[in-house]
């Protein structure tokens, strides 16, 4: 069995790694309104656009081994999931809704604003509920 001590050290690695995410993920955000805004003008901003593209699914795998380390962790140290079940609930819903992103990005084209439109909601949303991770979080920790 792993040593409750390195548990209790990795407790504040996990949330500082994603914390760490959060931020990239806000980051992603601000990449995204720059394209937006450079095609809603009429025009392309090609470097943020790549930067946005290239980093989304590394962004996305992130997420995902942030949450299972995290879904390892509260299981190793308290042999169940659901001791403190927001944050649990929420991690999962959280990597939910970024496969959605990821499943909307890939079928996204020129034309299909409405899909743009859902990959903007659906961001906004994961911004709100990442906030809330680490609110979450935080209160775990301390």
């Amino acid at each position: 069995m792993i040593d409750k001590g390195l548990i209790a050290d990795l407790k504040p690695v996990h949330g500082a790694v994603n914390i760490l995410v959060m931020f990239l993920f806000w980051y992603q955000a601000l990449l995204g309104f720059m394209i937006r805004k450079a095609r809603k003008a009429g025009g392309l901003n090609p470097r943020a656009a790549k930067r946005h593209r290239k980093a989304g699914p590394f962004f996305a795998l992130l997420a995902a081994a942030g949450y299972i380390g995290g879904a390892l962790l509260g299981y190793l140290d308290n042999n169940r999931l659901l001791k403190y079940p927001l944050h649990f609930i929420n991690g999962t819903v959280i990597v939910m809704v970024i496969v959605m992103t990821f499943i909307i990005t890939r079928r996204m084209t020129q034309q299909a604003e409405r899909l743009r439109a859902m990959h903007l909601a659906i961001g906004l949303l994961i911004l709100c509920l990442y906030a809330l991770q680490v609110f979450l979080g935080l209160g775990i920790l301390f």
